[in-house]
C-alpha cells in the first residue's frame, strides 16, 4: 500500500477490500463505481462503516444490479451514458447507470440552480481518449459533490479509476481519500 499525498487529500494504492477495515477515518460522503457485477453486495456493510453519522453513499450500479441492492436507497438516480461499451447479446442495450443514494442521519442536500437538480444526468465524458473504461464525466461527479458535500467536508472514493472525483474535490474545497488498485 502506498500513498500519494494532494494538498487536500491523498490515494491509497491497493485493494480497498484490504484497506478499508484498516481505516479509522471516517467519511462524510462516499462516491462508489465498483467493477459491474462483482457481487458489491459484500462490500456494502464495510464501505457504510466508514460513514460519519450524518454521511451519504452514492453507489453506481448497472440496472440489473437493483434487484441486489443491500438496503432500500433514499432515491435512485439515473445517468444516460451518450453511448455504451457493453456488447449486445440477444438483449437491449443499457445505456445507462443508475446511482443508488443512501442518505443517513441530518445529511446535506445542497439545493443548485433548479434545472440542475434533475435525477437524470446526461453529462458526457470529454477527452481526446478515456482514463478508464468506466469513466464518469467530471461534470457529473461535480454535481454529485456540490449537492451532497459541504466545503472541507472528507469524501471517499473506494474503488477509484480516474482522477475526475479528485480534481473535483480539490477543486471545490473537499477533502477528498481515493484507494486504487
Amino acid at each position: 500500500m502506498t500513498t500519494h499525498p494532494y494538498s487536500k487529500g491523498k490515494v491509497i494504492r491497493g485493494n480497498c477490500l484490504e484497506i478499508l477495515p484498516k481505516m479509522k477515518e471516517k467519511f462524510d460522503l462516499i462516491i462508489s463505481d465498483p467493477p459491474y457485477q462483482s457481487g458489491f453486495t459484500d462490500s456494502f456493510e464495510l464501505i457504510k462503516s466508514k460513514l460519519n453519522t450524518n454521511g451519504q453513499i452514492l453507489w453506481f450500479v448497472q440496472p440489473t444490479e437493483l434487484y441486489d441492492l443491500p438496503e432500500r436507497p433514499k432515491q435512485i438516480l439515473v445517468w444516460k451514458e451518450p453511448y455504451s461499451p457493453k456488447p449486445i447479446r440477444k438483449k437491449y442495450r443499457e445505456f445507462l447507470d443508475l446511482i443508488a443514494w443512501y442518505a443517513y442521519g441530518d445529511y446535506v442536500f445542497n439545493k443548485l440552480l433548479w434545472n440542475l437538480m434533475n435525477s437524470v444526468f446526461e453529462d458526457v465524458v470529454i477527452r481526446d481518449k478515456r482514463i478508464h473504461k468506466w469513466e464518469k464525466p467530471i461534470t457529473l461527479m461535480e454535481r454529485l459533490v456540490l449537492v451532497h458535500a459541504n466545503p472541507k467536508q472528507k469524501v471517499l472514493e473506494p474503488f477509484m479509476g480516474s482522477d475526475n472525483l479528485a480534481d473535483v474535490c480539490l477543486t471545490h474545497n473537499r477533502y477528498f481519500t481515493g484507494i486504487h488498485l
